[in-house]
Parts: C-alpha cells; sequence; structure tokens
C-alpha cells in the first residue's frame, strides 16, 4: 500500500476553522484583488475623455448691464471689462430647457440689466435666469460718460460679414456644453441635448482648427432667425456645415445653409 502524497497538506472542511496555512493564502490573494481591481479603476477612468472645463455657479447671482438683443437667440452685450475696446456677449436662457425669448421680448435692443447665474467655459458665458424680473431697464443716468459708453458698444455690434465656411464637428446645445451638464455633448447627451434645443437652448457647432484647438460658433438659420429646433435631429451627431459666417459683438455667428448640414 503507497503512501497518499497529499497526507499532512492543510484541508477545508466546511464545519471547522480553517486551517493557518489556506488562511495566510486567501488573505495574500484578497489583496492581490483589491489592488488589482484599484489599478484596473483607474487606468479605465484614465482612458475616459474629460467632462469639460466649463463652470456653473449657482451660490449667488451676477448682474450685468448693455444692450440685449433678440435675434438669433436672446444676448446681453457689453463693453467688455478684460479688454477695453472689445465686446462680451453673454448667451441668456431661462431655468430648465427653456430659452429666455419670452422674458427678453420686451426689451430688444434696449439698455437693459440682467441678473442671472453665470454659466462660463472658455470665452463663452451665459446667464441663466432665475425669473421673469431678473431682466429690467438699466436706470439712465444721463451722464455723458453713460451716453458715450452706450454709442460705443453699438457701433462694436454692428455684423461683420466673414464669408463663406464649410466647417465639421458636433452640434451641442450650449447650455449643457458650456457647464450646465458633465459631460455636456457625445452620444450619451444626445437625448438631453435634443430636449434642450427643441427648447430654444441655442446651438453651438463645437469644431477644431488646424491646431486642434476648440471653436464653437453660434447657429442661426440662413436669414438669422433661430435654428434650435430645426437643429435638434442633428444633436451629437457628427456633421459637416456649410453657411455664412459673421462676428457681432463677442459672438461667433455660422448661418446655415439651406440643407447645409448633413451627418458625417
Amino acid at each position: 500500500m503507497t503512501d497518499n502524497p497529499n497526507k499532512g497538506a492543510a484541508f477545508f472542511v466546511g464545519y471547522r476553522p480553517m486551517p493557518a496555512a489556506l488562511t495566510r493564502w486567501y488573505r495574500s490573494l484578497a489583496v492581490l484583488l483589491i489592488a488589482a481591481s484599484g489599478l484596473g479603476g483607474y487606468w479605465l477612468g484614465a482612458q475616459q475623455a474629460g467632462a469639460g472645463p466649463g463652470d456653473w455657479d449657482t451660490t449667488a447671482t451676477v448682474t450685468a448691464q448693455g444692450v440685449l438683443m433678440l435675434r438669433p437667440y436672446p444676448a446681453l452685450h457689453r463693453l467688455n471689462p478684460a479688454h477695453p475696446g472689445g465686446v462680451e456677449s453673454l448667451l441668456l436662457v431661462r431655468q430648465g430647457k427653456h430659452s429666455a425669448d419670452s422674458w427678453a421680448r420686451d426689451f430688444d435692443r434696449q439698455w437693459v440689466s440682467v441678473r442671472g447665474y453665470p454659466v462660463t467655459r472658455g470665452r463663452w458665458t451665459m446667464l441663466e435666469i432665475p425669473g421673469e424680473d431678473a431682466i429690467s431697464a438699466a436706470p439712465d443716468s444721463g451722464t455723458e460718460n453713460l451716453s458715450g459708453h452706450r454709442r460705443q458698444l453699438r457701433e462694436l455690434l454692428e455684423i461683420a460679414p466673414l464669408g463663406a465656411a464649410e466647417l465639421a464637428g458636433e452640434i451641442v446645445d450650449s447650455k449643457c456644453f458650456l457647464g450646465v451638464m458633465k459631460p455636456g455633448a457625445g452620444p450619451l447627451h444626445k437625448a438631453c441635448a435634443e430636449l434642450c434645443l427643441r427648447g430654444g437652448i441655442p446651438p453651438i457647432l463645437v469644431a477644431k482648427d488646424a491646431q486642434g484647438q476648440q471653436l464653437g460658433y453660434l447657429l442661426a438659420h440662413a436669414d438669422g432667425a433661430s435654428a434650435s429646433v430645426a437643429l435638434a435631429q442633428f444633436a451629437a451627431d457628427p456633421v459637416r456645415v456649410t453657411g455664412q459666417l459673421q462676428r457681432q459683438g463677442g459672438l461667433l455667428l455660422l448661418r446655415v445653409d439651406e440643407d447645409g448640414v448633413r451627418r458625417r
């Protein structure tokens, strides 16, 4: 009769304490698996694209004064406090997935004061208006300095045609993309972007230049009217857009040709 080669080896029986040798082995295995899971999770996270540098500050409202223009989307234009001689254009939206058209309509091309929560990303700034009373006619002090500022601003708001353009990129809803949602672009955000655009949120074409820098172009119909609803079907899809490019204040606007959007 030959000896059993496993005689004396540690053996686990469910109703008895685990042998010390097996306890040490499983403890080491558990530590190894936990470490591997942590490293694997870190690696997977590192492969994901960043959510973007946008910021949405809901801690306090800010107030800005300037000229409100309704087309193609409500925006407050003011002399840029950071760059003398330039214009800062702040897109205006309501809370939720709603355009600010109904609240801004009575103030088109007037000097107004607007209060809202700032949404910022790069050179873009948006104000989310908390209520209808957040837009009001700005007090007119009648001072020569204020009148000069208004005259200078109106001159800077003259539309500057930049010619025909064909651009490739992704159409996003500006509110989420600028910082209200993260991520505010891409296929995972498509359903939300469509709802925002159908609610009148201004659409932006996010494209890249030859150096890989991300640029944004506000999109409108060829006649300068809002194109939010018409472009909702293209949200989050890779597209190529043709139209006429122009600058007004701090906004780059692409007036899209009829049938000027096609998926890539």
